[in-house]
């Protein structure tokens, strides 16, 4: 297997001398290891000239106030009028939304039914409706400081498979009038000097993993819906939000975990600054109570142990592990003995795809296997098309003489390396488990899997029984029920981050998390002072 050093290939960077051919066609993949989004070449911010236009999608519902402050931070962008597209998209409001008049900008408002919470919705609409294929979301709630378009985009002329996370600050805006915003000279925060906020929360995560460069596979956590972007073509792969997500809550967490999966790459930018209307203490209550009642769903999607028990009681939606099981010519009976060996394990939630090109076994197999909805059995399977969500996908030769519990210590032993391989010598047999995420990364930037990160050569007294292996997750771990459960959870989440300690830096960052954590929550029961300046809300002070 190749070496854990060796480069990725060399991503096509489009210079500033091609931009008419950059402007025809859709900027390459990012190749880069793991989530290094800093390796990735950008222009200066202030010598960035675009040649590519951008569709803003705001949802809305019922507060034309709001939206007229959102639109009016809109006319505000530094960034060219004839490259802007603006889509209003009304989730069912009474009376319905109507394009503000006297606009300076392109915008369109386009109508979709109520029918419960419909934001997830709304931002599929938004999106099959813009005109253009860097996609811009911004909550209707929410005031754009002049240079987020810009900040956005700037990513997304340069690579083609990237989600670009920008930061919010929560801060009344009582008295303020779309007037007053689109008419003011500089940066917002001045206008908000006499006035409580919020920082942006996602600085704790940000703490706790680097600025997203750390090796935690849940990276995902990030991604909120009210500012981010993303180019058409990976929102389509990602496959767009869960339209079924018809309350509030977590819908955009499940898309970023599926943005993760598919090998997009998540970059924080702090440019890409906004004021979301209102303090999010003032409903934290209401949003805590939401968030526990989309828990059960969010396990069944998210298959990550901060959203699922260790001990899983049933069967969910997406697997985590995804085995496909190589018939080659071993007689069926040595392929029944394997498939039997691993559908026996403790682990329940994971999916077993035979591939065999013999219609015989397919129809035995096929017998044998028909009350249990973990197999599939067909010819020319392909268990990343089938099961693109699911995070770990293990390639078994027919024949392998492999333990009930082979997966949760296969997965303890990768650690945080994308793939992993284990020979079994006396039988010449290979083994392989590699993350979807540098698999998905693969097919668009070229080469393979391990040359998106580390990979590990594994002895195989792994694959044999012996005493549970708990696997090195790599987030957080699942929540305590019960009195005190909030206290048990913050506990069991130290404990979690604290195994990522391997040295200074992330010793450090690990420190940093806890000293962000807790002056965040300390802001929240207090309240935070007014603000200061914009860069300490962007800092999370």
């Amino acid at each position: 297997m190749s070496d854990a050093r060796r480069r990725p290939p060399a991503s096509a960077v489009p210079t500033r001398g091609a931009a008419a051919a950059g402007a025809r066609r859709p900027p390459p993949p990012a190749a880069v290891r793991y989530n290094d989004w800093p390796a990735v070449a950008l222009p200066d911010f202030g010598a960035f000239a675009p040649d590519k236009p951008v569709s803003v999608i705001v949802p809305t519902y019922q507060a034309p106030e709001a939206l007229a402050l959102t639109l009016a931070g809109l006319e505000r962008q530094d960034w060219p009028r004839g490259l802007l597209d603006v889509v209003v998209v009304d989730d069912g409001s009474n009376p319905p939304v109507r394009p503000p008049p006297n606009s300076s900008l392109n915008l369109r408002v386009v109508r979709q039914p109520r029918r419960g919470f419909g934001l997830a919705r709304a931002r599929n609409t938004g999106a099959r409706t813009a005109a253009h294929d860097i996609l811009v979301f911004l909550d209707g709630d929410v005031i754009a400081e002049a240079e987020l378009v810009r900040a956005h985009a700037r990513w997304h002329h340069v690579i083609g498979d990237a989600l670009t996370q920008g930061f919010c600050a929560c801060v009344s805006v009582a008295g303020l009038r779309a007037e007053t915003v689109r008419n003011h000279h500089g940066v917002l925060d001045t206008l908000f000097a006499d006035r409580s906020f919020d920082a942006p929360w996602i600085e704790r995560h940000m703490a706790r993993t680097g600025d997203l460069t750390s090796r935690h596979t849940d990276l995902f956590r990030a991604v909120i819906g009210h500012n981010f972007a993303i180019s058409r073509a990976l929102f389509d792969e990602a496959g767009g939000f869960d339209e079924s997500f018809d309350r509030y809550g977590g819908e955009d967490t499940e898309f970023g975990y599926r943005v993760q999966v598919k090998g997009g790459l998540l970059v924080p930018v702090r440019e890409a600054f906004a004021w979301h209307q209102g303090r999010w203490r003032d409903e934290r209550g209401a949003k805590h109570r939401a968030m526990r009642l989309q828990a059960e769903k969010l396990a069944h999607l998210i298959p990550e142990p901060g959203f699922r028990p260790a001990s899983p009681p049933a069967r969910y939606s997406v697997p985590r592990h995804v085995v496909t099981l190589g018939t080659g010519t071993e007689p069926i009976e040595r392929l029944v003995q394997t498939a039997d060996a691993l559908l026996a394990g403790p682990n329940v939630n994971f999916a077993l795809c035979i591939d065999t090109a013999s219609e015989d076994v397919r129809i035995r197999l096929s017998s044998r296997y028909q009350d249990d909805p973990r197999v599939r059995v067909d010819s020319g399977i392909s268990s990343i098309e089938i099961f693109p969500a699911s995070p770990l996908h293990v390639l078994v030769p027919a024949g392998a003489r492999i333990g009930s519990d082979a997966l949760t210590r296969l997965e303890a032993a990768l650690g945080d390396a994308v793939a992993a391989r284990v020979t079994v010598e006396s039988e010449g047999r290979e083994i392989t488990i590699t993350r979807a995420w540098a698999l998905h990364r693969a097919r668009r930037a070229g080469g393979s899997a391990a040359d998106y990160g580390d990979t590990r050569n594994l002895p195989d007294r792994v694959l044999r029984s012996a005493r549970p292996v708990k696997a090195s997750w790599g987030g957080d771990t699942a929540p305590k029920r019960g009195p005190h459960g909030t206290a048990f959870a913050m506990l069991a989440r130290v404990r979690a981050e604290a195994r990522h300690v391997r040295g200074f830096r992330s010793g450090w960052r690990f420190v940093r998390w806890l000293l962000v954590g807790a002056r965040w929550w300390l802001r929240q029961g207090r309240g935070a002072s007014p603000a200061t300046g914009q860069q300490s809300a962007r800092n999370g002070q």
